[in-house]
């Protein structure tokens, strides 16, 4: 069955046309704007799904700790001098932590 353009009504073949050049720009316009048509959403990167999760974690820990010293069992004062205390004690083990391995990588140079 063969068909001949000339006997297809007008209407249809301006409808092909029409559909055929549509094709041809969606097409020719890049397989990101297909998709974009279709509904689909290009694929995220690594980044940025873990940066807003980051952030959003980050809140709440510092939510949570200011929650826990507002609601804290101990007065104001004791808790700070606690808290001063363990700062305290975090520098001095990081400070022979650090010392530690400054002679070690000194000891592995040598």
């Amino acid at each position: 069955m063969n068909f001949n353009p000339k006997e297809i009504p007008m209407d249809l073949r301006k409808t092909l046309n029409q559909l055929n050049s549509q094709f041809n720009s969606t097409y020719d316009s890049g397989v990101s704007n297909v998709l974009d048509r279709l509904g689909y959403e290009p694929k995220r990167s690594s980044s940025e799904m873990i940066l807003p999760a980051l952030s959003v974690f980050s809140a709440g820990l510092v939510v949570g700790a200011a929650l826990g010293v507002l609601f804290a069992p101990k007065r104001g004062d004791e808790i700070r001098g606690d808290i001063r205390h363990r700062i305290g004690d975090l520098r001095k083990e990081g400070g022979e932590r650090y010392d530690e391995l400054r002679a070690h990588h000194l000891d592995s140079i040598e």
